[in-house]
């Protein structure tokens, strides 16, 4: 019994993560990432209600462990630690086309990444 609750749960968690990540979509861009901080930066974001680290949004929608948590951060090119910004979208150099567009040191989360990563995320949880 207590097998089955664990993947129950476990279950519910990805799927509600899933369907999130599939109705944010379009609005990924504004789950962007500075990739490049110093640590004068780190600490101003980390005191502004702009910025969440990646880990607290994916636990309180999937209930991971914090190893599973690492799974998908990874998948995205951040760590459960990366502060990312959930108030806007920063600039990045949108009105240039190609493969050159936007600015190195800002990124977006892969929702598709994040997704296909969840399997192993629960296997790292189980």
């Amino acid at each position: 019994m207590g097998k089955t609750l664990v993947r129950r749960s476990i279950t519910t968690g990805i799927a509600t993560f899933a369907a999130i990540a599939v109705a944010a979509g379009p609005a990924s861009a504004h789950f962007c990432f500075k990739t490049n901080l110093n640590d004068k930066a780190a600490e101003g974001m980390a005191g502004s209600a702009n910025w969440m680290s990646f880990h607290d949004p994916a636990f309180e929608f999937t209930g991971l462990c914090d190893a599973g948590i690492e799974v998908p951060a990874d998948a995205a090119g951040a760590s459960s630690d990366t502060l990312i910004n959930s108030h806007g979208t920063m600039a990045g150099g949108t009105l240039r086309k190609g493969p050159d567009a936007g600015t190195k040191s800002i990124s977006h989360l892969d929702f598709e990444a994040i997704d296909a990563a969840f399997p192993a995320a629960a296997a790292a949880c189980a």
